[in-house]
């Protein structure tokens, strides 16, 4: 079949709906991981769908074609993607796969198919379903496969809760930005024994407030103005499939997600004392000094849930975490990314501090740093540029320490460490964009640095400006 290989990414599938994907290409799609779980013998699969709006008919698509291969399929319906993984465990099954795009915007759509409990393909994996779907080779099962439904709502809401302990109330205000965790999130929150403040939490897949991203600045003011307004305790956005998060202090002050790594990293270091902890390339400085002045060994890595996973499970290492909001407990969890138990754990830790969590940021070395900036790159020209830019930053910055695939293998980034913060910029897995984050300890110098990205984009004519996946871009304004 002919089909765009630019969907075919490092770790996940993901493109544009009727563009990209239809019902012909996901069901070919399903025979391809049908194949693919046949030669590893897995002959069962769970598979669910977040709320976009092509998630029903793509779903039916896709099972229809994973069950001509004989595997039989477990329909966990509409759920979060980490309940995708958890249905794994309690169906006791190898193969798993969720329909959804994330954070990208509603006319995208995608999939997380398992490799292994709590897995999700690789960059291997992945060219392995592409060659199958080109070549339409595909295992064609003499009886097809079975199709059953399961309900795992309450199975997966008492898992996580069994798992943490709050010791006093919080007031809470949960944005799900109208996706999947609208109907979720709110519930295990109450039943932790939280008040809680909704703000879009009705679903709806068309995502009329916008996209579901924690990383985009004007979705997270929004919700620290409401922390205000209600006097809460902290707030917390979600993406559209509940696996990553976005926290706003009861100041009303936005705490990018390489804090809420190093909240996670001392808390698990003050248990676990000497122990590694992976994070990955767009994270601030101050995850390096928090893991150091508390004993443990900071490990960077690139970024990407997959790659993160698999780095951890490698170094035995007790946590894991990303600027985007992908957490991995390693300690008392499965080690896969799961927004609302990262939320939970947020919560778990101020109670057992009796600090709230402005005064717990506050205690962190200070950086003054940008948000995750994105802007649109074609995907044939995303990795050229940055290539580029590795060259460039040799030459404007001497005596920085440069991260780049020549230091992590594999790496799709270029990083400069200074004595006073740092700078990166590296291309997504998920999409045809660019990512950048910048941060100094001087306000002269971060100004400085913002100019110099503000200037060094404008030398490329590949970017684009005004684009749907466009984040934060006003944030470069002088």
């Amino acid at each position: 079949m002919k089909i765009s290989p630019l969907i075919f990414r490092n770790y996940d599938i993901r493109g544009v709906v009727d563009v990209d994907l239809d019902k012909l290409k996901v069901e070919a799609l399903g025979k391809a991981y049908g194949t693919f779980l046949v030669r590893r013998k897995i002959g069962q699969m769970v598979c669910g769908r977040d709320c976009r709006l092509s998630g029903p008919k793509f779903q039916k698509a896709f099972m229809n074609g994973v069950l001509s291969t004989g595997v039989d399929i477990i329909d966990l319906g509409l759920i979060m993607t980490q309940m995708m993984y958890f249905g794994q465990y309690r169906f006791q099954t190898n193969g798993g796969a969720i329909l959804t795009a994330s954070h990208n915007p509603k006319n995208f759509n995608g999939f997380k198919l398992g490799v292994g409990y709590s897995q999700t393909t690789g960059p291997e994996d992945v060219q392995e379903l592409r060659r199958y779907v080109e070549n339409d080779e595909y295992f064609i099962a003499a009886e097809r496969g079975k199709i059953s439904k399961a309900a795992i709502k309450e199975d997966y809401i008492l898992d996580v809760l069994k798992r943490v302990r709050l010791k006093r109330s919080f007031r809470v205000v949960v944005d799900s930005h109208c996706g999947t965790t609208g109907i979720y999130v709110p519930e295990i929150l109450r039943r932790a024994g939280c008040e809680v403040v909704e703000m879009n939490t009705k679903v709806d897949g068309s995502f009329p407030k916008g996209t579901p991203d924690p990383t985009d600045g004007h979705l997270m003011e929004a919700l620290a103005q409401v922390v205000l307004s209600k006097r809460a305790d902290l707030g917390i956005a979600f993406d559209g499939d509940g696996d990553r998060i976005g926290l706003s202090d009861e100041k009303g002050r936005v705490l990018w997600n390489d804090v809420a790594v190093a909240i996670f990293a001392e808390e698990i270091l003050e248990r676990f004392p000497g122990s590694k902890i992976i994070y990955n390339t767009l994270c601030s400085q101050v995850v390096r000094e928090v893991v150091k002045n508390h004993g443990g060994t900071p490990i960077i890595w690139k970024t990407g849930h997959a790659f993160i996973k698999s780095k951890i499970a490698e170094e035995r290492a007790a946590f894991g975490g990303e600027l985007s909001g992908h957490f991995f407990f390693a300690d008392n969890a499965y080690g896969h990314d799961d927004g609302a138990y990262a939320a939970l754990r947020i919560l778990e830790y101020l109670s057992e501090k009796k600090v709230s969590l402005s005064q717990l940021y506050e205690s962190f070395p200070a950086y003054i740093s940008s948000p995750e900036i994105k802007i649109g790159c074609p995907d044939d020209k995303k990795i050229g540029v940055v290539k580029h830019l590795a060259k460039r930053f040799m030459t404007d910055f001497p005596d920085a320490q440069i991260t780049d695939d020549t230091v992590i293998p594999g790496d799709d980034g270029v990083r400069a460490d200074f004595s006073d913060g740092m700078m990166v910029f590296r291309y997504s897995q998920n999409g045809p964009y660019i990512t950048i984050k910048f941060e100094a300890k001087d306000q002269a110098v971060f100004e400085d640095r913002k100019k110099y990205v503000l200037e060094m984009l404008k030398k490329y004519p590949e970017m684009i400006w005004e684009d749907q996946l466009c984040v934060n871009l006003d944030f470069l304004n002088p």
